[in-house]
């Protein structure tokens, strides 16, 4: 059951030092754009986030640490157009690894109001990879049409 999950927040007030735990948990960390950057520390990849107006960064982790669970094969996604910022986080949601689907869903929901809150970000949303714009289990304002129909 592959998902797509979303933050988005405006540059000016995020807090990016989530970044350094994912960078140093990244298997492979590179830009698309600009491209050819050679990174090699969290404060050269903050630098190029920082002084250009479109940025797409590509991660791939073996794991991520979700507030203590390690969730295997994570495809991470950060854009930046102007002061918009969107993170995108790619994986299945059977590697919550929670007793059933809903408290996978249950997890999840938890962790992105954390995320949201400690980040300073404006919005989240879980939904279906490359769903329409109303098939999403929930978001920062509330639960959307997907969220009834997963079974426990």
């Amino acid at each position: 059951m592959l998902i797509d999950v979303i933050f988005r927040g405006l540059l000016p007030a995020l807090d990016l030092s989530f970044l350094k735990k994912l960078l140093t948990d990244a298997r492979e960390v590179h830009f698309n754009f600009p491209e050819n950057r050679l990174i090699k520390t969290f404060e050269e990849i903050i630098g190029v986030i920082r002084s250009n107006s479109y940025v797409d960064l590509a991660i791939s982790t073996d794991c991520l640490d979700m507030e203590g669970k390690i969730v295997p094969k994570v495809f991470i996604n950060l854009g930046r157009d102007n002061n918009d910022i969107e993170i995108l986080f790619f994986f299945d949601l059977r590697d919550l690894n929670e007793a059933t689907p809903g408290k996978n869903i249950d997890y999840l929901r938890k962790w992105m109001s954390e995320m949201k809150r400690k980040y300073h970000f404006q919005y989240f949303i879980c939904q279906d990879d490359n769903a329409g714009e109303d098939a999403y289990y929930f978001d920062s304002n509330g639960i959307g049409r997907l969220y009834n129909k997963i079974s426990d």
